[in-house]
Order: C-alpha cells, then sequence, then structure tokens
C-alpha cells in the first residue's frame, strides 16, 4: 500500500449526492473538523447515542466600521457598484442580519 505511513490505512468509500456531500462540508467546516473526522464520528457512534464531535462553532462578526468597509470592498472587487449606494445596501443587510427576531 504506497500511503501505509497514514493514520487510518483502510478507506471505505460512500456514495453521496453533491447536496449530501455539500451539507456534510458545511457541517464539517462548523464545527472545525474534516469531514472525514464527522464521518468516523457518527459511523462508529453507538446506536441511539450522539456523536462524539465538537459543537458547532458560532460564528461572530466583528463590530464598528471595519466589518462594513470589508464589506464594501469585498463587493467592490466582485461588481462594479457605486460606494456610496453600496454602502446603503451594506448597511441594511448588515443590520438585517443582527435584528432580533
Amino acid at each position: 500500500m504506497p500511503d501505509c505511513n497514514r493514520t487510518y490505512p483502510v478507506r471505505v468509500d460512500v456514495r453521496l449526492t453533491e447536496e449530501e456531500r455539500d451539507a456534510l462540508n458545511a457541517e464539517a467546516m462548523q464545527r472545525g473538523i474534516p469531514r472525514q473526522e464527522l464521518l468516523r464520528a457518527r459511523v462508529l457512534s453507538e446506536a441511539n447515542q450522539p456523536a462524539p464531535i465538537p459543537d458547532i462553532k458560532p460564528v461572530h462578526y466583528s463590530k464598528g466600521r471595519d466589518s462594513i468597509d470589508r464589506a464594501i470592498h469585498a463587493v467592490n472587487r466582485r461588481y462594479n457598484v457605486n460606494s456610496r449606494d453600496l454602502e446603503a445596501i451594506v448597511c441594511t443587510v448588515i443590520c438585517a442580519l443582527n435584528a432580533k427576531q
């Protein structure tokens, strides 16, 4: 076996749809672990027991003008939009994301 120095030398293939794979990728990223570790924990956990995987890490947005400036810069890199108009749009989106319901 050419890669026998790996920690886990046995490979198991799983067939997924693209949507299932993307969902697993997103969950693994939120938990801060590779998708492989997420799948291994779920497969090897006892029946009717939660898998021993880390909790999902909350996303924290920085507060203040730097968040607005970074968002405006990111949009300007991709789209040709007037910065004055864009600032109002970005502020509206940020307010909507931070609104408590």
